[in-house]
């Protein structure tokens, strides 16, 4: 019985070579993966954009 890829646990829509069950969840070679790569620079582009707009807010509170 073979078993199928599975889907990358960081990028919709990519099958993984590694993954064969819906337990094997997050592996150490997943960390090298450039698909968690790209997954960790959107993210940090996502932060970075959420704390921008927290400054923005910041600036126009009123001062008590």
């Amino acid at each position: 019985m073979s078993s199928k890829p599975l889907f990358c646990s960081f990028k919709p829509r990519v099958l993984c070579s590694f993954r064969t069950s819906e337990k094997s969840g997050v592996m150490h070679r997943c960390l090298k993966c450039r698909y968690y790569e790209e997954f960790l620079r959107e993210m940090q582009e996502e932060d970075e954009k959420v704390m921008d707009e927290i400054d923005r807010m910041r600036e126009h509170e009123p001062h008590g």
